[in-house]
């Protein structure tokens, strides 16, 4: 089984010994407390198992895709602020209660295996799959491999600085990639325009997500397209640092706002264009077969969650 845990919502998804689908659920996090969140990771776990008409005896292994900074080899979460986890030992929790073994990694880094393992159509080896949500994240594949790095940060790219000049951080700096390009950054833009009195069709929406405003903009909203070629801009330019640092065949966007697909392709791509111009380097590095995004239909963090677990048992 893979379990993808985030701040609003946990993903259960049970395989057969195939790697075939049997059951999935999707339910709200409880963040009422550490171990009620742990809880809740628990009941998802039993329902989704009782779907399929089974039970964790019949159960080989269980990966975990969480927030933030884990210990993969003792199966702690450090530090998963959204869950307020401390050195939580999630693995152990849950391993003591169903009698099944347990591997536990990072979000993000999850959700590349999965994108390498089962949404892979061009066989790429070298692959870098960017998350951009609340915040922006990358897992880095190499020769079939998941880079975690010395102390498991490797691909923090949403932390790179863009300008030292720019908005708050949650981390503390100013300038992150993650002020500029995620869907929260996107919300915080375009309600600071319309706050200052620019015109919009978002001005009544409410909730506003990062989606309305990409639709909006492909409707002909002028604030909309403003900000969304701003992120296209920003996030085309930071691309380059990743595909120049790691030299992988494919960078992978995934995240709820990238469901837009070509929409929110097209303004990166532009940016790449604006490059060809003036560099050669630019013209062989961003070509736009490299870029793409994952399939929309599955749930990434999920399906790494399973490869983390078939790992567990050699599969």
């Amino acid at each position: 089984m893979g379990v993808d845990v985030g701040g609003t919502t946990v993903a259960t998804l049970l395989v057969d010994r195939a790697l075939n689908p049997c059951a999935e659920i999707t339910v709200a996090t409880d963040l009422s407390s550490p171990d009620n969140t742990m809880e809740g990771i628990l009941s998802a776990i039993e329902e989704t198992l009782a779907r399929a008409g089974t039970n964790a005896a019949e159960l080989a292994a269980i990966g975990l895709g969480v927030p933030g900074k884990v210990d993969r080899t003792n199966g702690v979460a450090q530090l998963a602020v959204n869950l307020r986890w401390y050195d939580y030992p999630l693995a152990s929790q849950l391993a003591t209660r169903l009698h099944v073994p347990c591997l536990l990694e990072n979000d993000v880094r999850v959700a590349a295996m999965g994108v390498y393992r089962f949404d892979n159509p061009f066989k790429d080896q070298n692959l870098a799959y960017v998350s951009i949500g609340t915040g922006v994240a990358a897992g880095i594949i190499l020769d079939g491999k998941l880079l975690l790095g010395q102390h498991g940060l490797a691909g923090e790219l949403g932390h790179f600085i863009q300008d030292p000049s720019g908005p708050l951080c949650n981390c503390g700096a100013r300038g992150c990639l993650e002020t500029f390009v995620s869907a929260t950054a996107v919300i915080r833009r375009t309600r600071e325009a319309i706050a200052a009195g620019r015109a919009s069709v978002l001005a009544d929406q409410a909730p506003l997500t990062a989606r309305h405003v990409y639709d909006a903009a492909a409707a002909g909203d002028v604030l909309a397209q403003e900000i969304v070629d701003d992120v296209g801009t920003e996030l085309g330019r930071a691309l380059r640092n990743v595909l120049l640092a790691y030299d992988v065949d494919r960078v992978v966007l995934g995240g709820g706002v990238t469901r837009a697909g070509a929409r929110y392709l097209a303004p990166i791509l532009a940016e790449w264009r604006r490059q060809h111009e003036t560099s050669a380097l630019a013209r062989a590095l961003l070509r736009p077969e490299v870029l793409r995004t994952a399939d929309p239909a599955r749930n990434m963090g999920a399906w790494g969650a399973v490869a983390l677990a078939a790992e567990l048992v050699g599969r």
